[in-house]
This record gives C-alpha cells, structure tokens and sequence, in this order.
C-alpha cells in the first residue's frame, strides 16, 4: 500500500475513532458527572459486569496500562464502595462490583446500548458484522504485537 494512501486512511480513522468516542462520552456524561466517577472508572465497572473476579494484573493487561496506574483507579473505586475484592486464594484476589457499583454500570450500559443500538440499527447487520470483525481483528494484530515486544 502507498504510503500516501496509508497517510489518508490514518487520517480518517483518527478523525472517526476521536468522534465516536466523543459520542459515546457524551451519552454517559450525566451519569458519571452525578455519580462523581470517570468515563474510565465506568469502563472498569464495565469489565467487572462482564468478567467477574477478573485481578487486577489481567485487567492491566486488558486496558493496557501499567500495574500501578490502574492500581489508583482501583482504589478510588474501592474507597467509594463501587468495587469490592474478593479472594482467590492465599495470595492474589479478585475484582467485583458492588450492588451500588452495578447499579452505576446499568446506567450507563443502557445509555449507550440507545446510542450504539441506533447507529445499528442504521448501518444494517450485514454491515456491523463486518465492522464488527475487522475490529477484532484490528485487536488481535495489536495484541500480538504488544505480545512481541
């Protein structure tokens, strides 16, 4: 592929990944600015509905961030009562939500599930499958070259 070509495709994806985004914080704005938490402490509450129990070294590894820097995020959410940790065994624990924790994440699950849920709706199944699969696929390429350095 040119380099030009790649220039513009890069160009374009930056501008539609920085505007759905936008979107998609826009849309739970009101729920994180009422429950005084951020868009990526709601995304955390997200991973803990979806992967119960998940520790904090393979959530790192799912955000990619470090240990440490997650392990702030952690702790606020835990001071606030919104997660909880619960052991495993003797030496390492495991993330879940509280019933307050929960609460928060269907607030904000449903509100972007309407937004999403129209832009679905409009594109057609056949056409978010499609960018379904390319997205995953864009994930395994940078899973893979986060494995290989």
């Amino acid at each position: 592929m040119e380099k030009q070509t790649i220039n513009e495709l890069i160009n374009e994806y930056e501008e539609l990944s920085i505007y759905t985004t936008n979107k998609i914080q826009e849309a739970v704005e009101e729920i994180v600015r009422k429950h005084k938490i951020t868009f990526e402490q709601l995304c955390i509450l997200r991973i803990l509905e979806t992967r119960p129990g998940i520790s904090p070294v393979q959530m790192a590894s799912r955000l990619n961030v470090n240990k440490s820097g997650l392990s702030i995020r952690i702790h606020r959410l835990l001071d606030r009562g919104l997660i909880e940790k619960k052991p495993i065994d003797n030496r390492s624990f495991g993330l879940h939500n509280t019933d307050e924790g929960r609460k928060i994440f269907r607030e904000g699950h449903e509100k972007i599930q309407q937004l999403v849920g129209h832009w679905i709706q409009l594109l057609g199944e056949k056409d978010s499958k499609e960018f379904i699969r390319i997205y995953k696929k864009i994930n395994k390429i940078i899973a893979k070259l986060r494995m290989e350095s």
